[in-house]
């Protein structure tokens, strides 16, 4: 398989993630869901979808079946023009990497008063 091939799916999948959820998706659970990042495997038989919450409260997580159920609708709409022959499975994954950045922010900052 192409190495530069798994990039290009990737972008493909966040952009067009992000654009079913802004267009088509009309509960609002889920319109607070910021696309960080898609990481697929080697096989392009599953993609990990990273993501944030718009006001950063993260209280405002939906469910995990929730989220299933968000995967598999945005999977169907993506199969209908994706030119491949498999479409990945999604797995929403809550991205930390803020909240840490943040946590370690706060300690610098603790550290030079």
């Amino acid at each position: 398989m192409s190495s530069s091939r798994i990039p290009k799916v990737e972008d493909f999948l966040k952009k067009e993630i992000s654009q079913i959820i802004s267009s088509k998706v009309q509960d609002k659970r889920f319109k607070m869901l910021n696309i960080v990042d898609v990481k697929a495997s080697s096989d392009l038989s599953v993609a990990t979808v990273f993501f944030t919450i718009i006001d950063g409260e993260k209280s405002h997580v939906p469910e995990a079946k929730s989220l299933e159920k968000l995967a598999s609708m945005i999977r169907s709409k993506i199969s209908k023009f994706m030119k491949i022959r498999r479409v990945p499975k999604l797995i929403f994954k809550y991205d930390q990497s803020l909240e840490r950045y943040n946590s370690i922010d706060a300690i610098l900052n603790s550290l030079s008063d």
